[in-house]
């Protein structure tokens, strides 16, 4: 479990440095929405408390990770389809954020947290089972 902790809290915190750096440097992001930015400030925020979780209770800072990665990815991409500020056209708005390499980073962030921490939770399920499902029964 200790190897999980630091995993996860290495991408927690891949998250957090990426949001921080779309903060602090994606000016248009303060002016056309700051309500996004808002939220942004939110995500960063969990992502700092959920790598202190990691150290203190491991499945609820597992299963923070995972709801927290998870709505961040579907706000995310809701931006990506419907999110654009008013009076700026759809198509430009998400021109601008698939072109922005800090954007897509944190996108491919949040789905890496997803799949850790459901694979962090699914393989000791699986343990034993899933490698056993090809196996032909010999009689």
């Amino acid at each position: 479990m200790r190897i999980v902790r630091l995993i996860l809290s290495a991408a927690l915190a891949a998250s957090a440095l990426v949001g921080i750096e779309i903060l602090s440097t994606d000016y248009w992001l303060w002016s056309a929405s700051p309500t996004h930015a808002y939220g942004l400030i939110v995500f960063v925020a969990l992502d700092a408390a959920l790598i202190l979780g990691m150290w203190r209770a491991v499945r609820a800072a597992i299963f923070g990770a995972l709801l927290t990665a998870t709505v961040q990815l579907v706000s995310m991409l809701g931006d990506i389809f419907a999110g654009q500020p008013a009076g700026t056209p759809a198509a430009a708005f998400r021109s601008y954020l698939l072109a922005d390499a800090s954007y897509l980073g944190l996108l491919v962030t949040q789905g890496l947290i997803m799949a850790i921490a459901v694979g962090t939770w699914a393989l000791p399920h699986l343990h034993g089972h899933w490698l056993a499902w090809g196996r032909t029964v010999k009689q």
